[in-house]
């Protein structure tokens, strides 16, 4: 993984030193991304600047340098991530008669793309973000993979129509002509609410994420196209028969961490009390030997802590465990490695286990494997268990929903889910991810403008039976709750400059999930069965824990505890971020709520503070 950025100006100011010295700022806040080597290329014309930060995985040689040309000279390339089916389209690309100067997956990308232009991202399977620019056609070509686990961020200037882009948001800060726009207040009641900023939005005006699977065409007369080249199927029809499942998902699995291994660098797997981490584990274990190393964050004492469960599964699965134990005295030391590592407002506090996970790791290893994206692809949440449990009811209009909830809680009937008496799922789904509530928020920013009108990533197309309500559900996971999840990890690792690569969120194994119909794999209200049932096959069933307790820490306790003085600090020790919006009175007793433990505001107090953080550190 590396950093990329850079500079495209129809006018051709791409060339004057302003543009030049921005680009090399920006590469300069990247250096943690890429440690390995740093590059820039500028068109002769004066029309781009490209910006790069290397952290080396496949030939470490200066063959894989960045930015990179192609042999007939067309096209250059910035790219940041893994191509895992590189090997195939190498000996294609080489079937037409093209000779490699490299072993890297990057050049695989860029003569890919040379050759068969924006339909080559669909002929990929990995995690990137990256930029490509024709020298014929003057176009630059930005683009991000399937999931969305590499980040890309732009910035569009509405007079010059020129463009920024960049692997970090605050790289955005650096454009040649200054601040991309004012703060939106819309947006940051979005990242208010839901603890991050999601696809497409940037917290100030002109500046954007792409999203998932899309890609953006600039011209050279500053136009601009954007569309999505991979989008999760939308309500599909179940192809994968379930006796069938189990072992379709094995041979996707395996083969996926078979490709996802390809390093040369040491390689290691992040190790869970769970099912996903262990799985990947497993399966990377049966296909090396007892060197592999698999890391392990604790929190003794706390009721999540997972050592011991990853501890039973190192055992049975023979690997090489190492435990860090965290506390909060090292929540306290790590705030300014926190602040450093969230380029944008971020607010899932879990990134401080993710950040010592990769920091323990580090120095034994360059890659580490990962279990994301499990949960969201198998359902392994409690929401679309809990959303599915009387979801035939959403057939019926609201009005006869709350009837039929009230007449259960009174024993007239069945007890039925509280999720019904939601407007629709999609209210569900927000409010269930959500937990600094619209009415906390009036309280705290009574003048806080609403959400943006076109966000409409919850928005629910009516009630279509049971299992278009499960294919909703994954689509919205996958799309809102995953996003925030690689975005954190994607933060985490980069700041102690470790790549993440995640097995489960391959298209090979995405196809199979979607293949699978929903209601056989919740069947009883078993969540991840199919990843379950596989994990079983490597270690004792008894010992694969039954309820899910998440990658997190006590950080309600932390806030009470060392944490103390920095909020107190933070929150009250004068005008808070952005000025003007605050009713510090009703913050002073958020805080004193939580402090006495009526409440537990932990989630609404960390994005507060997260959002502080950010600002005084990247200094926005």
């Amino acid at each position: 993984m590396c950093g990329i950025c850079g500079y495209f100006s129809p006018d051709r100011s791409a060339g004057r030193e302003e543009s030049v010295q921005s680009v090399r700022k920006m590469t300069a806040l990247m250096v943690r991304r890429g440690p390995d080597d740093e590059g820039c290329w500028a068109d002769p014309e004066g029309r781009l600047q490209l910006g790069f930060r290397r952290l080396s995985i496949l030939d470490l040689t200066t063959a894989g340098n960045q930015p990179m040309i192609s042999v007939d000279g067309r096209s250059v390339l910035v790219f940041n991530g893994e191509l895992y089916n590189f090997p195939d389209l190498r000996c294609e690309l080489e079937s037409h008669g093209l000779n490699f100067r490299s072993r890297t997956d990057s050049e695989v990308v860029l003569e890919a793309i040379n050759r068969w232009g924006v339909e080559a991202l669909d002929r990929f399977n990995g995690m990137f973000a990256l930029a490509c620019y024709d020298r014929q056609s003057r176009r630059l070509l930005l683009a991000r993979d399937h999931a969305g686990i590499k980040p890309l961020y732009y910035a569009l200037h509405p007079r010059t129509k020129s463009a920024t882009f960049a692997s970090q948001f605050n790289c955005l800060m650096q454009t040649p002509w200054g601040k991309p726009g004012s703060l939106r207040e819309d947006v940051l009641r979005l990242y208010l609410e839901l603890h991050h900023i999601p696809p497409p939005y940037g917290l100030f005006e002109n500046t954007y994420q792409l999203e998932p699977g899309h890609y953006l065409l600039i011209e050279s007369d500053g136009s601009i196209q954007k569309q999505a080249w991979y989008t999760l199927p939308r309500d599909p029809e179940p192809t994968v028969d379930a006796e069938e499942a189990p072992e379709a998902l094995q041979a996707a699995l395996s083969n996926a961490v078979r490709r996802h291994r390809i390093a040369d660098v040491p390689l290691g797997v992040f190790l869970s009390g769970g099912i996903d981490s262990p799985l990947v584990t497993a399966i990377a274990r049966q296909q090396t030997d007892p060197s592999l190393k698999a890391f392990t964050i604790g929190s003794p004492g706390w009721w999540q802590d997972e050592v011991e469960a990853a501890s039973t599964y190192a055992s049975y699965l023979d690997v090489d465990h190492r435990v860090h134990n965290t506390g909060g005295l090292d929540a306290a030391a790590m705030l300014s490695t926190v602040a450093k590592a969230q380029t944008e407002p971020f607010a899932d506090f879990s990134i401080f286990p993710t950040l010592l996970i990769s920091e323990v790791s580090r120095p034994e290893i360059t890659v580490a494997l990962s279990g994301d994206g499990g949960d969201e692809l198998f359902w392994g949440y409690e929401r679309p268990v809990s959303l599915l449990k009387n979801g035939s009811d959403f057939r019926w209009p609201l009005p006869v929903r709350i009837a039929l909830y009230g007449a259960g809680k009174y024993g007239i009937g069945p007890r039925r889910s509280d999720v019904i008496v939601f407007r629709s799922p999609g209210h569900y789904y927000y409010d269930v991810n959500s937990r600094l509530k619209t009415r906390t928020l009036k309280r705290l920013a009574p003048a806080l403008d609403s959400l943006p009108g076109d966000f409409d990533l919850y928005d629910f197309d009516g009630y279509q039976g049971e299992r278009h309500l499960a294919n909703y559900s994954r689509r919205v996971e996958f799309y809102g709750q995953l996003q925030r999840g690689l975005k954190k990890v994607d933060m985490a690792s980069m700041h102690h400059s470790l790549e993440v690569r995640v097995p489960l969120l391959d298209r090979k194994v995405i196809a199979v999930s979607v293949g699978v119909d929903p209601l056989d794999a919740m069947r009883g209200g078993v969540r991840k069965a199919l990843l379950r049932n596989l994990l079983a096959r490597y270690v004792p069933a008894e010992s694969i824990p039954q309820p899910k307790r998440g990658f997190a820490v006590p950080l309600g306790e932390w806030l009470r505890g060392d944490l103390r003085p920095f909020v107190d600090e933070m929150l009250l020790g004068g005008d808070l971020y952005p000025a003007g919006l605050w009713d510090q009175k009703a913050i002073s007793t958020y805080w004193a709520e939580h402090l006495d433990g009526t409440h537990n505001h932990k989630w609404g107090l960390w994005t507060l503070i997260a959002l502080q953080l950010w600002h005084r550190t990247h200094d926005v």
